[in-house]
């Protein structure tokens, strides 16, 4: 029967990763040869992470199909079948992310049949359905973490469309003013990357121009995200994502949910990102990757809600939770100090326990078996083993289904 099981986890590089961010996080060397993007823990089919098990290391998604009963337990099996609901990652963002959206659970599956039917193969960069699993995801920031996260309303758009291109985005500025709010933005946004080039070089001049004569802005000043943008892709409409999103900016314990449909971009930063087992993104821009502006448009939700930072509120045992945010996962932290160096928990499904600082022992209360974890490693508890505890100082996250929404 497994115990707790230390994980070895693959790193993803990718070119808007760091070469700093991740590598001094994990105590490696710094900086790394290539930027460190995304740091996975799961079981998902593109990158599972490695178990200790049996003296060898063995890949997390075969040991659950192995026996998904003592893996998963019975209630994750139940509502969604053999497979880790949720995958946790660390993010290090050192360049802006592309402009993109997630499906929900009826996209994905309709999507995924729909590229299977035409044999898009899964490694084509033009596939966008990777499995059939929505993707809703939680960010949690380590250090200050900036995005672009969701629709502003359509007069504080047309506001700054009227200050940077009057003339070139005008357009889109009677749109923004003669429409409703949801078709305002579908209608905008779905001008915009229809945009013939004449039209897009002459926008984007307006905007360099304007921009260059007003140096100097914030970072909470959405100039300041405009240039960046401009700076990385001077020749991307998708730039305009800086004044038609939302600016985000997260404090470190301070964390965003974001639901399928909610267009995104993250800009700078290092998080702590729990997500639904999936790796569905439609990309608008802001990418040399694959772009489905139809695809897009028809998964994209046209509306309005303000952004609020989420924290985690500490329950009667002082577990602190950021949870009833999707049945796929929850979130919790667990600061262990001089004062409250000994927690106890029981465990009814498969959990991944990340320590964020410190150093602690993670001991299965039915075998007696210990593991330590230190900085950047993490460990997965089967559903089989009933009851955990941990020990020493530090702060520990601990990802789990919420069964309970």
């Amino acid at each position: 029967m497994p115990s707790i099981l230390t994980m070895h986890n693959p790193i993803q590089n990718y070119a808007w990763g760091s070469k700093s961010l991740l590598a001094s996080f994990l105590g490696q060397t710094a900086p790394s040869r290539r930027p460190q993007a995304e740091l996975w823990m799961g079981a998902h089919t593109q990158a599972p992470s490695q178990v200790w098990l049996q003296g060898d290391w063995q890949s997390l998604d075969q040991v659950i199909a192995r026996d998904p009963n003592l893996m998963l337990g019975t209630r994750n099996i139940e509502r969604f079948g053999p497979q880790l609901p949720f995958l946790l990652k660390v993010l290090a963002v050192e360049k802006p992310l592309s402009l993109q959206v997630h499906p929900n659970a009826q996209q994905a599956g309709t999507g995924f049949q729909e590229e299977e039917s035409r044999a898009v193969p899964f490694r084509s960069p033009e596939r966008n359905f990777k499995d059939q699993n929505p993707k809703p995801e939680c960010l949690y920031a380590l250090e200050p973490f900036w995005g672009l996260n969701g629709f502003c309303p359509p007069e504080h758009i047309a506001k700054w469309f009227s200050r940077l291109a009057p003339k070139a985005l005008k357009a889109e500025i009677e749109i923004l003013a003669s429409n409703p709010p949801q078709a305002a933005l579908s209608a905008m946004l779905d001008s915009l990357l229809h945009i013939n080039n004449r039209r897009r070089q002459e926008v984007l001049e307006q905007i360099h121009t304007k921009i260059s004569s007003e140096s100097g802005a914030q970072k909470t000043d959405p100039r300041y995200w405009l240039a960046v943008l401009l700076e990385e892709y001077p020749e991307d409409i998708g730039v305009l994502a800086a004044v038609f999103l939302q600016l985000m900016h997260l404090q470190p314990g301070e964390a965003a949910f974001l639901p399928p449909g909610r267009l995104h971009a993250y800009l700078s930063g290092l998080g702590l990102e729990l997500m639904a087992n999936s790796d569905n993104v439609l990309r608008a821009g802001l990418t040399p990757k694959h772009i489905d502006v139809s695809k897009l448009l028809r998964v994209l939700r046209f509306e309005h809600s303000p952004i609020k930072p989420l924290r985690a509120e500490p329950d009667e045992e002082g577990e602190a939770w950021l949870g009833n945010m999707t049945e796929e996962f929850a979130l919790s932290v667990l600061d262990l100090g001089p004062e409250n160096s000994r927690v106890r928990r029981l465990s009814k499904s498969i959990e991944i326990l990340f320590c964020a600082f410190g150093e602690l022992e993670v001991i299965d209360e039915q075998s007696g078996g210990q593991t330590r974890l230190q900085q950047g490693e993490s460990v997965c508890i089967p559903a089989c083993v009933s009851a955990w505890s941990l020990s020493g100082q530090g702060r520990v996250f601990r990802a789990c289904p919420d069964m309970g929404v």
